[in-house]
């Protein structure tokens, strides 16, 4: 495990940071990279750390500027009640201020943060060049947690807690539990450990059909075997052509 925070904390401390506002606290940004500016969106429960693997490639061609949403990571507690809308209009402000004299940006969303990914489409299509969702499914609504969760709330034993970790993370995010390293478990330990959003009036937020409203450029990676896919990887990709053609 070790070797897991050291990752962290060199990423960390590679990072140019900047705080935006977030009613009267802060929305913390890392900053990485040089070239065409691609904005990255965490996941629920999660931070910057959602997207540790990718920080090497896709910095090498464009500065990414990756937020941990409020209530996550270094950020404040949202205005309440916290809505998809208000969180990508947050994000707005935030580029408003780091990036003022940008053309468009890129912006790509994991499982929730694709959501809000869409919310910033919405509300400002001309500034984004291309939108990347990346989630389990592209139906209008969100899947139920699997059942055999193991909820780790009061364990106080780093082992036991890192064993439970593993578990959810076999059951959420890793098909082959062999590729669930110290790196997955110490990231998804401490996301969930520091995040206090409540996520349940957030998800009522999202504007409906909003999926369906988009236009411009639109990509969607959804994994084969993700547990949120509905077992049916051919009908998401159906379903993305048939919305969103182009």
């Amino acid at each position: 495990m070790e070797n897991a925070v050291q990752e962290v904390d060199k990423w960390d401390a590679s990072a140019i940071k900047r705080d935006t506002p977030c009613g009267d606290g802060r929305l913390a940004w890392r900053i990485w990279g040089s070239g065409s500016p691609v904005v990255l969106i965490h996941g629920n429960g999660g931070s910057w750390t959602h997207w540790i693997r990718n920080l090497e490639a896709l910095s090498r061609k464009h500065t990414l500027y990756v937020p941990d949403l409020p209530g996550n990571g270094d950020s404040s507690e949202p205005v309440m009640p916290p809505t998809m809308l208000g969180f990508a209009e947050l994000l707005w402000q935030g580029l408003d201020i780091l990036l003022p004299d940008r053309d468009k940006v890129d912006v790509l969303g994991f499982s929730l943060g694709s959501v809000i990914g869409e919310c910033m489409a919405l509300q400002r299509p001309g500034q984004v060049r291309n939108l990347v969702l990346l989630r389990g499914s592209f139906s209008s609504t969100f899947a139920k947690l699997p059942d055999n969760v193991i909820r780790w709330r009061g364990i106080q034993d780093p082992v036991e807690m890192a064993q439970a970790q593993r578990h959810n993370l076999s059951v959420l995010m890793f098909h082959d539990p062999a590729r669930i390293d110290d790196l997955a478990i110490h990231t998804h330990t401490q996301n969930l450990l520091r995040s206090t959003l409540d996520i349940r009036p957030l998800l009522a937020s999202r504007p409906a059909n909003v999926f369906e409203s988009l236009t411009g450029n639109i990509h969607g990676i959804s994994g084969e075997f993700d547990v949120y896919g509905g077992d049916d990887i051919a009908a998401q990709g159906q379903r993305l052509l048939k919305t969103h053609p182009q």
